[in-house]
């Protein structure tokens, strides 16, 4: 009966699967947070440009139609509906070395919210450019 119980003791199937279980859900949130990082990281460098390049059409256009021109730009890069902020010219009216400033704000919604819990939730991002008017 002794021998019985040091082959059992000695007997190692199983443990690689075993410590895979346990390791797996350490993993996957590290999986899943970085490919949340690199979306929330994607959507900010999206919206970066599309402040620089809407406040980039409005320094150029009319001065009665700068906010006009920078929020169509802006669509066009982020999608009607999808942000929020505004376009404004200080000190207004818009004149030649005015600032041009956008303030954009987008709501980022995580894939799996209930996987990343630590995560606030909504993300709101923002971002800001402004260009001198000519």
């Amino acid at each position: 009966m002794g021998g019985m119980v040091k082959a059992l003791l000695g007997d190692r199937r199983g443990v690689a699967s075993l410590e895979f279980i346990l390791v797996l859900p350490i993993l996957l949130l590290i999986l899943f947070g970085s490919v949340e990082l690199s979306r929330a990281w994607f959507t900010m460098n999206l919206m970066t440009t599309a402040a620089r390049e809407g406040v980039r059409a409005g320094v150029v256009a009319p001065a009665d139609q700068v906010t006009a021109v920078a929020t169509a730009r802006i669509d066009q890069f982020l999608g009607a509906g999808n942000w929020s902020g505004s376009i404004t010219c200080n000190p207004a009216p818009c004149a030649p070395d005015s600032q041009v400033t956008a303030n954009i704000s987008m709501t980022f919604n995580t894939v799996l919210p209930n996987l990343l819990w630590m995560l606030p939730q909504p993300i709101v991002l923002n971002q800001t450019a402004s260009m001198r008017y000519e």
